[in-house]
């Protein structure tokens, strides 16, 4: 017979309630209440947050915290492309210096609201800026000219995009000066979400066709991990590589799911109060737990100014009963 000790190498531990951290899949004793209790996730939840002061959307390029975000470029509707940015302090959006190119559709962006860089765009440009939050400055170019990519980063000198249109498998590491190519993904793709680090990243779905695919990036090579549940392009999303969440995009349709990765599979979530695509997106920085969804398409089309904000599923004690 199988039991708890031989599935997670541990004994069930006796406790006086609840352990003061809580993980998903912990199982205990309860002394008090006399019952076997265990964790597992809550439900996350969306909220609506701060109006952009320009309708724009497809900018991919949204980073930073729920309280600290910038947004960069953008289509704007009915039609065209902005140089407009706008900073975010967890309520309202304040227009800033704009970029020298405008441009949609980045190849990807990454950093924080005050040290970032933003690469590529429409139509598969490969010009690269960084922001050292006064001015946006014209760096090296990308080795490859891009658009819709999948990126993330933590500075303007640090930053990894993969992928992107037409459907590549390329992958290039800026490292503050300059691109330098990487291993190639093993699925060629477009219009994926990224989440993590210049040395552990993933890319997740993206089109060629929609596809439910996720790989993880280590450093120096990519690896094929847990598929999300509902194939998908255009899609925003955040985290780290073991800690991230994913939300709206095409499937064909425009749809809400949000999607949530514990660093072993994908849990279908809260879904966002408007379906969208084409979002600039930022989050915690750490974890999947704290995103935002910047402006987006919904399904009715056009651009929006809207903000929703993301609180993860977090781990909640409960109680198992016979059956």
């Amino acid at each position: 017979m199988t039991t708890y000790k031989g599935l997670r190498g541990l004994t069930i531990q006796t406790v006086a309630g609840d352990p003061s951290v809580l993980a998903a899949g912990d199982i205990w004793y309860d002394n008090v209440a006399k019952k076997i209790q265990g964790a597992k996730l809550a439900a996350g939840s969306w909220a609506s947050g701060g109006t952009l002061n320009t309708n724009q959307r497809a900018m991919s390029a949204g980073y930073g915290l729920q309280t600290a975000a910038i947004c960069v470029g953008g289509i704007t509707s009915p039609g065209g492309v902005t140089a407009t940015v706008e900073k975010y302090d967890g309520s309202s959006w304040t227009e800033v210096g704009d970029i020298n190119t405008a441009r949609g559709t980045f190849a990807g962006a990454g950093g924080t609201q005050s040290s970032s860089v933003v690469a590529g765009g429409s139509p598969n440009l490969a010009i690269c800026e960084s922001w050292d939050n006064s001015s946006w400055t014209e760096v090296a170019n990308l080795t490859t000219g891009r658009q819709a990519g999948a990126s993330c980063g933590t500075s303007n000198t640090a930053a990894l995009i993969a992928s992107g249109n037409p459907n590549l498998a390329i992958a290039e590491e800026w490292n503050g000066s300059s691109w330098t190519e990487v291993a190639d993904l093993s699925t060629a793709r477009s219009h994926a979400a990224g989440a993590g680090t210049t040395t552990a990243m993933l890319v997740i779905t993206g089109y060629n066709p929609n596809t439910v695919n996720v790989e993880s990036w280590n450093g120096s090579s990519w690896t094929e991990i847990a598929n999300v549940n509902t194939a998908r392009r255009n899609l925003g999303g955040g985290g780290i590589s073991t800690s991230a969440v994913i939300f709206g995009g095409n499937s064909p349709s425009i749809v809400g799911s949000t999607e949530q990765w514990d660093g072993s599979s994908w849990t279908e979530v809260a879904n966002l109060a408007t379906a969208g695509n084409d979002f600039g997106t930022g989050d915690s920085g750490d974890s999947g737990s704290l995103a935002i969804a910047i402006s987006g398409s919904p399904p009715a089309g056009g651009g929006t100014r809207g903000t929703e904000e993301w609180t993860g599923a977090a781990a909640a004690a409960v109680t198992f009963t016979s059956s």
